[in-house]
């Protein structure tokens, strides 16, 4: 039996306090809070693989939570097959380390992918999508080294990494977290845009980037790479 090449997907999602700051209402209308908009993002991504049956086949999504610590929100998983009632909503909590998302991540690749690999698919390299509201409260040279940890190439399953900096996140900051550099980008708000719009266009960004990405593997299950999320709305995002 021809084994499928599946495409892993990490959401790995900033939960400290600061993601549940409001915006003010614009026009009247209240904003979402940050953490709010990040809530849909499962959804947005479990309705759109849903709509094209044929590409869950060749996804699967988990997502991951940090504040002081990180944990695993959503396994690695079909998300089609996902009840909606059995997905999680993030809860804030404490600050923001990326250390703790970065070796959190570095210990559960490697899991995920020896389990797809035990299910009998061959499996592309992850791609994470890292979302943040800040700076990181790590001294920079521990989330450096992680990161430096993380993407080393001894380290067979590492992932291509794309993160998005909402609210008071910093280009100069996150353009570090880009791998491979030359390769990926960052996605960082305007100053003035609404955190939770943003949060929205990422999960936008995110969904294109599965259907892409997914839509790139032949019938037969060969072929197939990441394809990083366009950038046709530069209003939002530096």
């Amino acid at each position: 039996m021809t084994e499928m090449l599946v495409l892993p997907f990490y959401v790995v999602a900033d939960v400290s306090y600061s993601m549940t700051m409001k915006p003010p209402a614009v026009d009247g209308v209240a904003a979402l809070r940050p953490i709010d908009a990040a809530n849909e993002i499962v959804k947005k991504v479990k309705i759109a693989l849903e709509n094209s049956p044929l590409l869950g086949d060749k996804v699967r999504f988990a997502m991951l939570d940090f504040s002081d610590d990180a944990q695993v929100v959503i396994p690695m998983c079909d998300l089609t097959k996902v009840d909606p009632s059995q997905i999680p909503q993030l809860q804030a909590r404490g600050g923001t380390s990326y250390v703790a998302a970065l070796q959190l991540l570095k210990r559960q690749i490697p899991i995920d992918v020896g389990q797809l690999k035990a299910d009998g698919h061959k499996v592309h390299r992850p791609a994470v999508f890292f979302l943040t509201d800040g700076e990181p409260t790590d001294p920079d040279h521990e989330w450096k080294a992680s990161f430096a940890d993380l993407t080393d190439s001894s380290f067979k399953e590492r992932p291509n990494f794309i993160p998005f900096g909402v609210a008071e996140a910093k280009k100069e900051l996150l353009d570090q977290l880009v791998y491979p550099q030359q390769r990926m980008r960052s996605f960082v708000q305007r100053t003035g845009e609404d955190p939770s719009a943003a949060i929205t266009s990422m999960a936008e960004k995110l969904v294109g980037s599965i259907i892409a990405s997914a839509n790139s593997i032949q019938s037969d299950g060969m072929g197939g790479t990441f394809i990083l999320p366009d950038d046709d709305d530069g209003d939002v995002w530096l």
